[in-house]
């Protein structure tokens, strides 16, 4: 179930629904690489039961259902191993993390799309806070 995800949701917001969401050509960022290294040619599906991972051959790699995800949301904008702008996309469980490159023509429509699917807002990372002297 979702619920615990959609703090904080307008009610315009709750009109539009972007489930599922599938994305294909996607890189997990390995951990023991600290994101140095990446595995392609990855699918996502994020529908109403949470999060399915495909590997490039097609069979399910990974599941998360909604209760298990702690964490869905983007952290930032990077560059794709493939040379295409991508947006980065954090999943947690109790066990685990995986980061992923999300590669995007339109970066703001996606990190729209998973804090609507999630309840918490985009953070826009490019802001810099001012200091007062």
């Amino acid at each position: 179930m979702r619920a615990k995800h959609r703090r904080g949701r307008s009610t315009e917001a709750a009109a539009v629904d972007p489930l599922p969401l599938s994305l294909g050509d996607v890189y997990l960022l390995t951990a023991e690489s600290d994101g140095q290294l990446a595995v392609g040619g990855l699918a996502l599906v994020v529908d109403h039961g949470g999060l399915t991972v495909f590997s490039p051959n097609g069979t399910v790699a990974a599941s998360l259902a909604w209760a298990e995800l702690t964490v869905l949301r983007t952290t930032g904008r990077t560059t794709a191993p493939g040379g295409e702008g991508a947006v980065l996309l954090e999943a947690s469980s109790p066990t685990s993390t995986h980061r992923f490159a999300v590669p995007t023509g339109d970066a703001t429509t996606f990190e729209s799309a998973i804090a609507i699917i999630t309840g918490v807002p985009v953070t826009d990372s490019r802001r810099r806070s001012r200091r007062r002297r």
